[in-house]
């Protein structure tokens, strides 16, 4: 008779229980990185954003009179300055925000709420907290005023 070698039943569910583990301490891990990620990119579409509304104001001398991000969008859209879309928040559900100074369209806000409470945008001398031109811009919520 051959003496066949192999691996036990116990020796196998060792092996899966310890790939298990650090596969959940790794996927843990990455929770982190994601926020961060998703924050980043919300600083990039804000900078799009600000492109996007000195081309308009650069037609029309003033900023669009809107008060939300969906009316905003639409009128960056319909104003044909070559503009098809605006970005929107990554996580689904949430939005980015915009106001508008309604005494003379010459100035806004845009603001976006980061993932990471203690981003370190949130603690820049520029970026604002309260309420300013109608947008909550209470941490976490990020605003820069133009």
């Amino acid at each position: 008779m051959k003496n066949i070698k192999g691996f036990t039943l116990i020796e196998m569910l060792i092996v899966i229980a310890i790939i298990s583990i650090l596969a959940s301490v790794f996927l843990v891990g990455l929770r982190g990185f994601r926020a961060g990620a998703y924050d980043s990119r919300r600083m990039a579409d804000m900078q799009k954003v600000q492109s996007y509304l000195e081309i308009y104001y650069t037609r029309n001398r003033q900023y669009p009179n809107v008060s939300t991000w969906s009316a905003l969008q639409s009128e960056l859209v319909n104003s044909e300055v070559g503009i098809s879309a605006i970005p929107n928040d990554p996580v689904p559900g949430q939005t980015y925000y915009y106001g508008i100074d309604s005494s003379d369209f010459q100035s806004y806000v845009l603001g976006a709420k980061f993932s990471t409470p203690d981003h370190s945008s949130l603690k820049e001398p520029t970026e604002f907290d309260g309420t300013v031109l109608g947008v909550n811009c209470d941490d976490p919520v990020f605003c820069v005023r133009f």
